[in-house]
């Protein structure tokens, strides 16, 4: 299979191109290196410095490398920056999305898997939906990266429906693992972590009591393999279904680095929900997926990574 990876220099990009390359499948990369590092293309990949919202360069890779299948990954994927920069996140999660699919309609490609956010997407919910289904009705994003993504779905449901290309969308918790950068807005794990392994305090946000569903990068990574051989168009949480509170997170990387240090507080962010959870029991019934690593195995293995850069 000829797969295309959108965002592939990116930290949950990269880890599926590592994948997709190891089970023997052709692999080419696209992205402006925005937050994406060059560090983690893959040798054995094909790599196209292209901003997806190019409409002249995007259609020259499609018509050099012929995609089979697209893995969409590129986005701006940053809640607080997508409040403070409402049109150029519309610019990237709609329009990028909308020139992306006119090029898989051009050039044939057979399937599309997005990767899609799960917590931004259905916003503030009560404490009786969590965890959050896929029936739950999505009226209440409660951030500009939260609706962008949802209308980009939108679209790529009535192209799949207009032209059709076969899709997946998943709907991710909250990312953890390798590769996460600690020095942006998104990524609380990989922020801690970079903080305390410089001896610096971290500042939660609120009071700490905010909850998020922590799902290890590399069961992600199976999501999106599993989702290759899935015959139906649809869209799945890939979850724990587990609620871990910003206090949580804290001390169970404090646990492992044993620094001593301690959080301060700060003042809640524009956008972000007070609770959040997704149920991830669509995706074990019809993709045969479901999470591996447990969040304490899964912070180990963050942690790990990071320290090994200072041996």
């Amino acid at each position: 299979m000829r797969a295309l990876v959108t965002g592939g220099a990116g930290f949950i990009g990269s880890h599926i191109q590592d994948k997709l390359i190891n089970l023997g499948h052709a692999v080419a990369i696209v992205d402006n290196l925005r937050s994406g590092k060059k560090e983690n293309l893959n040798s054995k990949s094909a790599f196209f410095e292209v901003d997806i919202r190019d409409k002249k360069k995007l259609p020259e890779v499609f018509s050099k490398f012929k995609p089979e299948t697209v893995f969409h990954l590129a986005a701006q994927n940053e809640v607080p920056y997508s409040m403070d920069h409402p049109q150029e996140d519309l610019d990237i999660n709609i329009a990028g999305m909308l020139n992306l699919l006119e090029c898989c309609r051009t050039h044939k490609t057979k399937k599309v898997i997005y990767s899609n956010t799960g917590g931004a997407l259905y916003g503030e919910v009560d404490k009786k939906d969590i965890p959050v289904s896929e029936d739950f009705i999505v009226t209440r994003p409660t951030s500009y990266y939260g609706v962008s993504k949802r209308s980009a779905e939108h679209y790529l449901n009535l192209y799949g429906e207009i032209h059709n290309l076969d899709w997946i969308s998943l709907r991710y918790a909250n990312v953890y693992g390798p590769r996460q950068q600690g020095n942006r807005e998104a990524g609380i794990i990989a922020i801690f972590v970079f903080k305390m392994l410089k001896e610096e305090t971290p500042t939660i946000n609120g009071n700490g009591a905010h909850t998020r569903d922590y799902v290890y990068v590399g069961d992600v990574v199976e999501a999106n393999i599993k989702a290759l051989s899935h015959k139906e168009n649809d869209y799945f949480n890939i979850s724990t279904g587990i609620e871990t509170s910003n206090l949580e997170v804290f001390d169970s990387i404090e646990k492992v680095l044993r620094t001593g240090i301690k959080p301060t507080f700060g003042v809640n962010r524009p956008g972000d929900p007070l609770r959040n959870a997704l149920s991830p029991q669509k995706a074990k019934k019809l993709l045969g997926w479901e999470s591996k690593i447990p969040f304490p195995e899964g912070i180990k293995k963050t942690v790990d990574y990071y320290l090994s850069f200072r041996a």
